[in-house]
């Protein structure tokens, strides 16, 4: 993870029921851990290192593919690349809607949070890595246990 210079301007309101703007604000923060027109390593894309599986989960892309240990998609138009990685207000709206989708799931059940781990830390580790991550806990890749270590507590 690296530091990321200037904060991300976020939305004024949490998307997620139950849990104050302030609290979410804090929260979209922690996981802001690139600039909005970066791509890690992985191919995770823009502030929130969102990954391209994430991205055909939610719709906004198709055709995900690996090379080289890296993620590749095709954005669905009107997106492309190009126009999301300098979007910070798309990021934030992509962010939104994947962790709004996370935690109905966690809420419903249909997702298990493990023992001892708080919402906002179950959230953190499911951005990261998807249901397989959080499946597998307590054993993380060290950059997704750096990520859930910042937000566990936060809500």
């Amino acid at each position: 993870m690296t530091a990321v210079a200037q904060r991300f301007v976020s939305g004024p309101a949490s998307p997620l029921e139950g849990v104050h703007s302030d609290a979410w604000q804090s929260f979209a923060k922690v996981l802001e851990v690139q600039p909005v027109g970066a791509i890690s390593a992985s191919g995770g894309l823009g502030a929130f290192d969102i990954r391209p599986r994430r991205l055909v989960e939610l719709g906004y892309a198709t055709n995900l593919r690996r090379f080289d240990g890296r993620q590749f998609c095709d954005f669905v138009a009107p997106w492309t690349q190009a126009r999301f990685l300098t979007d910070p207000f798309a990021q934030h709206a992509v962010l939104s809607k994947s962790m709004q989708a996370y935690y109905d799931a966690l809420r419903r059940g249909e997702i298990v949070k493990p023992k001892g781990m708080t919402m906002s830390g179950a959230l953190a580790v499911l951005h990261v890595g998807g249901r397989g991550a959080l499946a597998g806990w307590p054993k993380l890749f060290d950059n997704t246990r750096a990520l859930f270590e910042a937000a566990q507590g936060v809500f």
